[in-house]
């Protein structure tokens, strides 16, 4: 099986979580949450269920340029997998139940998104 879901916009990357974790433990729990919440809302629209089987998860990060490293948008692959969990589409996001993350980056100044594909096979 395999599911889908996109993020609009862009997440925090690791930057800006430190900065925010740097300034004060509150504000980057908060940056945390935040930025679940968006993944999680998409992961709801797109009605996915639940896996049963170990996935693997491919992430197409879309930025609006190429302001940012990719291995700092990459970072908030942390929080779209523990969206994917506290959803309830993965009992969990170790080693037994994710098989692999793969991320890509790529440009659009119209529409920046992260396209998610989550797959069992």
């Amino acid at each position: 099986m395999e599911q889908r879901f996109t993020v609009k916009g862009r997440m925090a990357g690791l930057n800006e979580y430190t900065d925010a974790c740097k300034a004060h433990w509150s504000l980057g729990a908060k940056m945390k949450r935040n930025e679940q919440e968006k993944a999680m809302w998409a992961i709801k629209a797109a009605r996915l269920k639940p896996f049963e089987r170990p996935v693997s998860v491919r992430i197409l990060w879309v930025e609006k340029d190429m302001a940012r490293d990719e291995d700092n948008v990459a970072f908030a692959a942390k929080f779209v997998m523990d969206a994917l969990v506290k959803t309830g589409v993965l009992p969990d996001d170790g080693r037994k139940w994710v098989r692999s993350i793969a991320s890509e980056i790529c440009f659009d100044g119209d529409d920046p998104r992260i396209d998610v594909i989550v797959s069992d096979e």
